[in-house]
């Protein structure tokens, strides 16, 4: 299960990002909803996969196509490790 909460400009992620959870979340309607600088708070996450990478990175493009400017926080290790294997690691705002 993979819950996304909307605190003023911070999105909090906890579960699961991967194959199975993603779909529930497409389109992803929330960033319809943020402000010109928001903030992805990725410490929930337990389990990120490929797929689960994939869609963070095509949300980091859509709110970049709207002019929102995002910032990961807390972002886990285990999707740290896998944006470095996939060579992605750069693409994603880290702060």
């Amino acid at each position: 299960m993979l819950e996304i909460h909307l605190t003023g400009h911070q999105l909090t992620f906890s579960g699961e990002l991967d194959c199975h959870t993603v779909v529930a979340h497409w389109p992803f309607k929330l960033l319809e909803k943020l402000p010109a600088v928001a903030e992805f708070d990725l410490a929930g996450l337990q389990h990120v996969d490929t797929a689960g990478l994939a869609w963070l990175l095509q949300q980091l493009a859509q709110a970049n196509q709207r002019g929102i400017k995002v910032s990961l926080l807390n972002m886990p290790q285990q999707l740290q490790s896998l944006a470095t294997v996939s060579d992605v690691l750069p693409l994603l705002p880290v702060r």
